[in-house]
């Protein structure tokens, strides 16, 4: 397996250093082209030094990436983690070639070209790594180039890490559990003086064996990685540091500051009056369509859930019966498919809901009057779902962190698919990422991304 991994890096250098060479040769046509068009000098004096550029450029991005290790295995690391691991590398790669043409004094070297090769090996090199990391992911689904690994720790722990590196995360593992309950210290420490079918090992820490138990690994050449006691931290922005020599790994909870605060709200105010401007006219057509066609008010208010666990009116246009509410509560069975389904009942199969009611949810229209909601402050553009008060319980431990921004009239867990998110977990894990990863930047491909998922009417019933 040793040496797979050797040919398989091997083989992923010769490919980026081809990618280099590529980016170079496209540097070079641009040059050429925009050279005949009288918008680039480039004589033919000046070539000598440009191949010592491609030169230097192939040998700094491989002093880079190995000093990076951009070529370690990536089985059990995030995409988005990997790819922002390889611009940082592609970063300092064009920082070090610049410094290399500077040191050889390369005078006549065009930084518009050095632009140009950057450019476009950077491009090269990010979709063949990434498509790497992608198809040899889905082909380890299949069994492909499987690893064999040692779980040690306490059996709780280790088994909850087994779930994790096989259901939740499927890496490509054989996992091998040894527990230390009830287990002969010497008889465990023994077996791993030379373990020869295990390739990488994770050691839970908590136990007084963990340091033996990293040393006889390490003694016979495995691969030994450190789980910070078990805790979840995948949702949480996360950094690694040092205190006292001791790695740590900081956890931030992805809160806005005081100005993305404020500039978030001045955007929640001016997008909620533009947006009530433009679709008025649609707005006072829902409402005399509803008014007409049945009995009971035209906006539908329920108690939910904001930011600091604070309740405030949710507004909707109304979709169902007037009575709705005393429906559900007073049919017990009607109640407990509700409940079992996640908090709503499936398509078609709600009695409540009025004809142009499904009209309205499938195209969101019903939404509307949560604008209001945004103006008066109790809701944001974007944020989580707005929950009524029996739901939170379903955030357990992290129902602190979720009511801790405001609720959205669009977010994460909208644009993905609503409705069609059968797990009631996964719509939580969706709303936590959106938390963890928030910021102005987030908000706004959130709101780009709403427009489709609202013309395709996806996950909306």
């Amino acid at each position: 397996m040793v040496n797979g991994s050797f040919t398989a890096g091997s083989a992923q250098k010769i490919l980026d250093s081809l990618c280099v060479f590529s980016g170079y040769v496209v540097a070079w046509l641009v040059a050429r082209w925009l050279s005949s068009k009288g918008m680039f000098v480039f004589p033919d004096q000046w070539l000598p030094e440009y191949r010592a550029c491609l030169l230097v450029a192939v040998l700094s991005w491989g002093a880079v990436s190995s000093y990076l290790g951009v070529y370690h295995s990536h089985r059990a690391e995030r995409l988005d983690f990997a790819a922002a691991k390889l611009a940082q590398a592609l970063l300092i790669w064009a920082m070090a070639t610049t410094a290399g043409v500077f040191l050889l004094k390369l005078h006549n070297i065009s930084r518009q070209f050095m632009l140009y090769v950057f450019f476009a090996s950077g491009v090269l090199i990010i979709v063949r790594q990434l498509a790497t990391m992608g198809v040899l992911r889905r082909m380890r689904r299949f069994g492909y180039s499987w690893r064999t690994a040692l779980i040690i720790g306490e059996r709780s722990h280790c088994e909850s890490f087994a779930e994790l590196l096989t259901t939740t995360y499927p890496m490509g593992y054989r996992l091998m559990l040894a527990s230390l309950e009830g287990s002969d210290p010497t008889d465990l420490l023994n077996s791993l003086d030379d373990p020869p079918e295990v390739e990488d090992a994770f050691i839970v820490p908590g136990t007084r064996l963990a340091e033996a138990c990293t040393q006889r690994l390490l003694k016979s050449g495995k691969s030994v990685h450190i789980v910070p006691e078990l805790l979840d931290v995948r949702l949480f922005r996360k950094s690694l540091g040092e205190v006292a020599g001791i790695p740590v790994i900081s956890l931030l909870n992805g809160r806005l500051n005081t100005l993305q605060g404020a500039l978030k709200r001045a955007a929640d105010l001016i997008g909620a009056l533009l947006l009530l401007t433009v679709l008025l006219p649609a707005f006072v057509c829902v409402a005399i369509v509803v008014k007409l066609t049945s009995n009971g008010p035209v906006i539908f208010k329920q108690q939910r859930l904001g930011q600091n666990g604070q309740l405030f009116a949710l507004r909707k246009f109304r979709t169902m019966v007037a009575s709705a509410e005393d429906i559900l509560k007073t049919t017990p069975e009607l109640y407990e498919r509700y409940v079992a389904n996640n908090y709503k009942l499936p398509k078609g199969a709600d009695p409540r809901i009025t004809r142009v009611g499904a009209f309205l949810r499938a195209t969101s229209l019903d939404e509307l009057p949560q604008l209001f909601n945004v103006l008066k402050g109790e809701m944001s553009l974007v944020g989580p779902r707005p929950v009524v008060p029996s739901e939170v319980e379903k955030y357990g431990d992290y129902n602190l962190l979720f009511l801790s921004v405001k609720p959205g009239l669009t977010g994460h867990w909208q644009v993905s698919g609503r409705s069609e998110i059968d797990m009631y977990a996964r719509r939580v894990e969706l709303d936590l990422e959106y938390i963890r990863d928030q910021s102005f930047g987030k908000d706004l491909e959130i709101l780009l991304r709403t427009v489709p998922a609202v013309l395709l009417r996806r996950g909306a019933h």
